[in-house]
């Protein structure tokens, strides 16, 4: 092998160091629950609140880094690909309800039939997400 390809590409580098963040905020968020729970302080409720967003942010700049840099080929890629594309279909399937109550009867019965599809498409993302991850781990 040449020093070339024994080197990780740029983005795979960066990928790696936000999956790292990432795993770093999740094994502190659960230190800061676990305290937590032992010692019901309102201060340390604070923590944990500030830490859960922290890992959410975390989570959503691995997820975004994976799509745009990493390879279909990569395991941890499909997961996040079909997490990313079930949020977006929830997303779509609220604002379609809330959207609903404005129109008229038939209307509204087409796209409850419509949402009830979308979701049913989710259910199916989900599965496959769960099967990714088992085969994965």
């Amino acid at each position: 092998m040449t020093e070339l390809t024994q080197r990780p590409s740029i983005a795979e580098t960066l990928i790696s160091a936000r999956l790292l963040m990432l795993q770093s905020k999740r094994l502190i968020l659960a230190t800061l629950e676990r305290r937590l729970r032992k010692q019901p302080l309102e201060s340390l409720g604070a923590r944990v609140e500030r830490m859960r967003v922290e890992t959410r942010n975390a989570q959503n700049s691995y997820s975004v880094s994976l799509l745009q840099w990493g390879s279909p080929a990569t395991p941890g890629y499909w997961p996040v690909a079909y997490g990313r594309l079930a949020e977006m279909a929830d997303s779509l399937s609220t604002k379609l309800r809330r959207a609903s109550a404005d129109m008229p009867a038939a209307e509204r019965y087409e796209l409850a039939a419509e949402v009830e599809m979308l979701e049913g498409l989710v259910a199916q993302w989900r599965a496959s997400i769960r099967t990714a991850i088992a085969s994965v781990a």
